[in-house]
């Protein structure tokens, strides 16, 4: 367990992709595998790269809190789920936590109608729970990276599953081509945001 005189930020982000801005303007430095450390305005910072899904999510906020955060930020890229929100933008709240990744407009337009929600991640509910069972405050700073209209069936399938394998195999169909160039832009641009956000933080 790392020792502070400051609890630190703990900050989870699911992929490197994700974090690759946030790492280099804050110059983290890595401590052992997927957990940084920085000065954040005067503040120790904390970051892990957990991994995509709830429960590796959850297991990253109880690994950060036993290395002594004082709080837990869930940052990371998000899905637009109302047509007003555009590649980004940054939510703070009304985000709904899913298993499989929205997809389509349908999907979308009926995870607002079920959880009243404008954006979906796969992480930021079990950083929720797992910070509020441990005691600490929890933060969401999540930036949208693929818009309502977006669909994303070409690189998740039919079934909707995060796999690397399938998406890797579905790259190799041109149709694909498109679509990932696209997304490649609008990552690269939540990336950055992402780490102006952080900048700013605790601000919104």
């Amino acid at each position: 367990m790392a020792t502070f005189t400051i609890k630190p930020i703990g900050i989870i982000i699911p992929t490197r992709w994700e974090a690759v801005e946030v790492l280099r303007r804050f110059r983290f430095k890595k401590i052992t595998r997927n957990l940084y450390k920085a000065d954040l305005q005067g503040r120790p910072a904390l970051l892990c790269l957990s991994g995509v899904g709830r429960e590796a999510a959850r297991k990253a906020a109880g690994r950060l809190v036993d290395n002594g955060a004082g709080e837990l930020v869930s940052m990371g890229f998000c899905g637009a789920l109302v047509p007003e929100l555009k590649v980004g933008d940054l939510v703070t709240h009304r985000l709904v936590t899913v298993d499989r990744p929205a997809r389509a407009p349908d999907e979308r337009r009926a995870l607002t109608e079920r959880a009243n929600a404008v954006a979906v991640d796969m992480e930021t509910q079990a950083i929720i729970e797992e910070g509020t069972r441990r005691g600490v405050p929890i933060h969401v700073r999540r930036v949208v990276s693929d818009s309502f209209q977006d669909d994303l069936t070409p690189l998740f399938g039919s079934q909707g599953s995060f796999s690397v394998w399938g998406i890797t195999w579905r790259l190799l169909n041109p149709r694909a081509w498109t679509l990932v160039r696209r997304l490649w832009r609008h990552s690269a641009l939540a990336a950055a945001k992402l780490a102006e956000t952080l900048g700013r933080y605790p601000q919104v």
